[in-house]
């Protein structure tokens, strides 16, 4: 079961956090997982592996910025979001906050002042999910995706890479109904016929992580859903949502790829 647990903390003095965050917060996250159970914090940190986990940035006000990035100012609350996407993960967390009510970032103690934990079941997902006309995801901090045979990424959120890689992704760490080899390249087909891009407000954006550097893109993208009658078209609704939990594209556990479904909508028809 898809599990999001979001974190509000107050420093107890300005501390200098990077100017994205997302390393960070997979760092804390390894940290407080690593406490109670050595052997899962590795296994989640290890390379090239599709992981059941993923990440928001930090967020705080801040009273100024310098060339480290931004002065967090501790008279407001700093909040944090871990999301994942088999449950039995949350509970270390769970346990770690149950003998401990603090956090450190650096050189600075952050008191945990509440958590708030909101789950979906991969069942209710799935019932829930509504044939629509369109719908707009949100990507709320740079997200990019592989591109095959290239040193580039691919900088635009298409359909098919998108809803395609949701697909897998939920088909690995689902408790519920997996989509067969047959049903997935079905899928993609009807994603290339049925769905389309009305309207988009995208921007690239620039990240660094200690010595990298990714750039993505961050923006609002609406796409026009044909085939109500197809159950495809619930499946891209479901797949729409889980993405709030499972982020999308590369570098995904250090922040990447968060989205948000913020409306289902009737979009502007695309020219034919």
């Amino acid at each position: 079961m898809p599990v999001e647990i979001t974190l509000e903390m107050y420093a107890e003095k300005p501390v200098v956090m990077p100017f994205f965050t997302g390393h960070v917060a997979r760092g804390l996250l390894l940290h407080f997982i690593k406490l109670v159970d050595p052997a899962t914090s590795g296994l989640l940190h290890e390379l090239d592996v599709s992981k059941p986990y993923s990440v928001t940035p930090l967020r705080f006000k801040s009273t100024s910025r310098n060339e480290n990035g931004y002065v967090l100012d501790p008279q407001f609350s700093c909040k944090v979001g871990f999301r994942f996407l088999k449950d039995e993960y949350s509970t270390y967390l769970l346990s770690f906050f149950a003998k401990q009510n603090f956090a450190l970032i650096f050189d600075t103690t952050f008191q945990i002042a509440s958590m708030n934990i909101n789950c979906k079941s991969y069942a209710d997902l799935e019932k829930e999910a509504q044939a629509v006309d369109g719908l707009t995801l949100d990507f709320r901090t740079p997200t990019y995706f592989a591109n095959l045979n290239s040193d580039y990424h691919w900088m635009f959120p298409d359909p098919v890479k998108v809803f395609c890689s949701l697909m897998r992704c939920w088909n690995k760490f689902s408790d519920e109904h997996h989509f067969s080899k047959e049903e997935y390249v079905a899928y993609k087909d009807w994603l290339q016929k049925n769905v389309g891009v009305s309207r988009y407000e995208l921007q690239t954006r620039l990240s660094v992580m200690r010595k990298k550097k990714a750039t993505g893109f961050i923006g609002t993208i609406t796409y026009e859903l044909g085939d109500k009658e197809n159950p495809y078209n619930k499946i891209t609704c479901m797949l729409a949502k889980y993405a709030e939990y499972a982020n999308k594209g590369g570098n995904k556990t250090a922040a990447y790829g968060q989205t948000k479904l913020v409306m289902e909508s009737i979009p502007l028809k695309h020219e034919r």
